[in-house]
């Protein structure tokens, strides 16, 4: 192999075994004393919200947009859910749903599947 071939290779080599040793360095230095002090604690783990009973706050608003639920019963929030609900009803009084018709009963056995024929 000439040099004209293989100096291209040899520079490819060398900067993959330089950025190799590099990152081998960076991963095992010691973090010095004065940032881990200045590093923040982490984070304390989201507590999940505690579950709401809906028969105990029927008709109360419950506010979700702090990620918690938040019961609301000012006459303010009473009065936006009874408008709420009035434009549901209004929405839905003409909606009507047809009746399921029941399936046949079958009073004789149907016979099973008649086997294929065989193959010659």
């Amino acid at each position: 192999m000439t040099w004209r071939r293989l100096w291209p290779w040899l520079l490819v080599l060398g900067v993959a075994l330089w950025f190799g040793w590099r990152t081998l360095r960076r991963q095992t230095a010691a973090v010095p004393a004065a940032a881990a002090a200045a590093r923040p604690a982490p984070a304390a783990p989201a507590k999940t919200a505690a579950p709401v009973n809906l028969l105990e706050h029927d008709g109360a608003a419950i506010d979700f947009s702090s990620g918690r639920p938040v019961v609301k019963n000012t006459p303010a929030d009473r009065a936006a859910v009874a408008r709420e609900v009035q434009a549901m009803d209004a929405a839905t009084k003409d909606v009507t749903f047809q009746p399921v018709a029941a399936p046949a009963t079958q009073t004789q056995a149907t016979p099973p599947p008649a086997a294929p024929p065989a193959k010659p």
